[in-house]
């Protein structure tokens, strides 16, 4: 695992560690662990996702691609693909 992935999985079991500390026993039901490894799984990947998916706007960027262009494939407007990728820095990249 790396740096990223420790960090995140941290943060999920601290949160866990948090709800499992105030919830209330009589609000527990019994719910498959399989669908709470699905969702833990999902979310990783769409951590993977999206920093791939910075990689490849970054890349538009660099070869020219204008931010309407960007945000016409992310079907969002070209302000809202530059405020969000428009200040990615290689370093951020590059986890």
């Amino acid at each position: 695992m790396d740096q990223d992935q420790n960090r995140w999985l941290a943060d999920r079991l601290a949160a866990f560690e948090k709800w499992a500390d105030e919830v209330e026993p009589e609000d527990l039901e019994p719910a498959s662990l399989e669908s709470m490894g699905a969702i833990a799984a999902l979310v990783n990947q769409q951590d993977e996702i999206n920093q791939a998916l910075a990689r490849a706007v970054a890349d538009a960027r660099k070869r020219g691609r204008s931010w309407s262009e960007i945000g016409k494939m992310l079907g969002v407007s070209k302000q809202a693909a530059h405020r969000k990728y428009g200040s990615t820095t290689p370093v951020q990249l590059a986890s």
